[in-house]
């Protein structure tokens, strides 16, 4: 057994539909001496409580088994801990995995064996960490930019914060998340009905404006709601920002590159 591996497991595979593939999945991690100690997500253990009993043990490699909304529940904290995040999706919503081009199922424990690392921006809003984005729809917030200008949906319409981004039609990673910038996506509502008949033909939506920043606050005179990852947030101000270089990652061999724009 590897001590240095920690897998902590989402609470849904208890079903016992998940038996087999996580059989499996036990045996070949052990035939690549990747095995290590199993966590399992209850209703009454959180993922922090977990992982700091991991670390104190002496593990360097916590391993997400899951899918996209598990990695939502490190994700929020794990960057100020001293560990290598993994992640093996079993199920969907597993978004993240394809921008790091990680393979559904088995062949995610290849990817653990190569040990690619990245080291990885991530956002910041509040005191929440996020690695993807934040989505605020239907406002009319505005964000002031790096301290020196601000930008109003005046019309209402989306606002969108990204990092890492979400997987596009063409496969593409719309942001790049190792690039110390986060980037806004503005798009006035009469342009949202349009946005993924613009996608499809690889062309920036009219009155669609994207910009690079470092830090930023979104402000709005009405409470908003939005997500941030996967996590539902409200409020009337939000500061968001980067932490640079904050979040190592085992990914696959060549990560989805930076869509043209």
């Amino acid at each position: 057994m590897n001590p240095a591996y920690a897998y902590i497991y989402d609470d849904f595979l208890v079903d016992q539909r998940y038996r087999e593939i996580l059989d499996a999945l036990e045996t070949r991690l052990a035939s690549l001496g990747l095995s290590g100690r199993i966590g399992r997500l209850t209703l009454f253990r959180n993922a922090k409580e977990l992982v700091e009993g991991f670390v104190k043990s002496g593990i360097t490699n916590v391993v997400v088994v899951g899918n996209d909304n598990t990695l939502d529940k490190v994700l929020w904290f794990l960057p100020d801990v001293p560990v290598t995040m993994g992640y093996i999706p079993l199920a969907e919503p597993s978004d993240i995995a394809a921008l790091l081009n990680i393979p559904t199922g088995l062949p995610a424990c290849d990817v653990l064996s190569a040990r690619l690392i990245e080291t990885m921006d991530v956002g910041k809003l509040n005191d929440r960490y996020f690695l993807s984005e934040v989505i605020f729809e239907n406002t009319m917030a505005s964000i002031f930019v790096d301290g020196q200008y601000r930008l109003t949906l005046t019309q209402g319409g989306t606002l969108e914060i990204k990092n890492l981004g979400r997987v596009s039609g063409t496969g593409d990673a719309l942001s790049d998340a190792r690039d110390g910038l986060l980037e806004a996506v503005i798009t006035p509502h009469d342009t949202n009905v349009k946005t993924r008949f613009w996608n499809k033909l690889k062309i920036m939506p009219p009155n669609e404006t994207r910009i690079s920043f470092k830090s930023g606050e979104i402000v709005t005179n009405q409470p908003m709601s939005g997500q941030a990852d996967r996590f539902s947030v409200s409020g009337f101000r939000f500061n968001v920002s980067i932490m640079p270089n904050r979040l190592k990652v085992i990914m696959g061999k060549k990560m989805k590159s930076v869509s043209s724009q």
